[in-house]
């Protein structure tokens, strides 16, 4: 039995990497203090790939969203959920915030289970990395059109989570997050890289104790484990 951050984590199976990630899969666990809210709220992981050591924070317009790249959006609607990948998608006029790109997975590529500790506050999604290589760039014009670059991802990403007001145009609303600031927190900045993505890594990360914690429960971040199976090939 291994131990990370204080939680137990099971023996992985036979042929399977940290977590119990495939080869060249990511699993991301997420908890919240009470069973979620999809009528309110959504629940997000949002990586930065580049490289560039920023983390994803709650004002994203003081570096032009240069710490969001890709996401894991999960929300609800008519009583259905849903995970989503994603990448932001900068608009050529910085006054404008990015646009969330939804990425077109196979369910090979993305595995979405919304009530993995049977309890209604943790989900589990399991991506394949691959789905966020290609960086996303705006094209010129008014709106941002996706357009796909080869350039790789980093071999190191920084992440947070964030609970958001629900909307239809994915605007980012923020109600919590991982640091102790909650909706308004930019002192997250030191959270800790992931493992090297060609790494086998299991680790939670809790939620730093709110000053200002939000009013429901559903909305209250806990904790996310994030584990990775760096088998090669490595990077994809």
């Amino acid at each position: 039995m291994a131990v990370a951050c204080g939680r137990q984590v099971t023996p992985n199976p036979p042929g399977l990497g940290a977590g119990g990630a495939t080869q060249g899969t990511m699993v991301v666990k997420f908890d919240v203090a009470a069973p979620f809210d999809f009528s309110t709220y959504q629940y997000w992981v949002v990586f930065n790939t580049t490289g560039n050591g920023l983390t994803p924070l709650t004002n994203p317009q003081q570096n032009n969203w240069a710490a969001f790249s890709d996401a894991i959006q999960v929300g609800g609607i008519g009583g259905a959920t849903y995970a989503h990948a994603g990448q932001f998608v900068k608009n050529s006029n910085p006054a404008i915030p990015p646009h969330f790109q939804q990425l077109i997975t196979s369910p090979q590529q993305l595995q979405y289970v919304a009530n993995s500790n049977g309890t209604g506050t943790e989900f589990t999604v399991t991506f394949t990395r691959s789905i966020f290589r290609p960086i996303a760039t705006p094209s010129p014009g008014p709106t941002p059109t996706p357009k796909a670059t080869p350039t790789p991802y980093a071999p190191n990403w920084t992440f947070n989570a964030f609970v958001t007001q629900a909307n239809s145009q994915n605007q980012l609303t923020f109600v919590d997050s991982m640091g102790q600031g909650g909706a308004t927190d930019t002192t997250y900045s030191n959270s800790p890289a992931l493992g090297g993505i060609c790494t086998n890594f299991d680790t939670v990360y809790y939620k730093i104790q709110d000053i200002n914690p939000p009013t429901s429960a559903a909305a209250q971040l806990v904790s996310v484990e994030i584990a990775n199976n760096g088998s090669p090939p490595c990077p994809p």
